[in-house]
């Protein structure tokens, strides 16, 4: 059977796809995916983290090949990629595999939409031309000079003014 499994790995993202009914077995007990796979020898997460990772017709092909394998299986007579196929629907998509909208969206040609490419154009060109003159509005004006307040008594007074011991004629004595 499976050794000792990693709690950290059990995440509960294939927790739909684990707990699945595949249906019942010969014996009449209910047989889910995560059953049916630890009947196996088989390490349920790390078969559903595989599984993600393949392409959707892939996916459903390997798990039909486990199911088929399995013994006492409810698939017996039955198509297995029938029972896998909505199955692995349940899985989650990985990050590379974009949903079906996105990969139609980004099979169009820009040319099918000429309104709206022409529209993002026109904007993304204004946008930069206007970044373009502040920045050059900015470069051009006269950088200002600041003077610094003087910082010692020394420099307050000027060197032709009389000291405090110092009159207008002289010093005093």
């Amino acid at each position: 059977m499976l050794g000792a499994v990693s709690t950290s790995r059990l995440g509960c993202q294939f927790d739909r796809f684990l707990h699945a009914s595949v249906g019942d077995d010969t014996n009449g007990m209910p047989l889910t995916v995560l059953s049916a796979l630890a009947r196996m020898d088989v390490d349920p997460w790390e078969e559903a983290a595989k599984l993600t990772q393949l392409p959707q017709a892939s996916a459903v092909t390997h798990l039909a090949t486990l199911l088929g394998a399995l013994q006492n299986a409810p698939v017996a007579g039955l198509d297995p990629s029938r029972i896998a196929a909505p199955l692995i629907a349940l899985l989650p998509c990985p990050r590379d595999r974009a949903p079906l909208m996105l990969k139609a969206f980004a099979k169009a040609a820009p040319t099918k939409h000429p309104t709206a490419v022409a529209t993002v154009l026109t904007v993304l060109t204004y946008v930069i031309s206007m970044l373009v003159v502040q920045w050059l509005l900015g470069s051009l004006q006269a950088p200002r000079k600041v003077q610094a307040p003087p910082t010692s008594a020394s420099a307050i007074e000027s060197p032709g003014a009389p000291t405090s011991n110092e009159g207008p004629q002289g010093p005093i004595r």
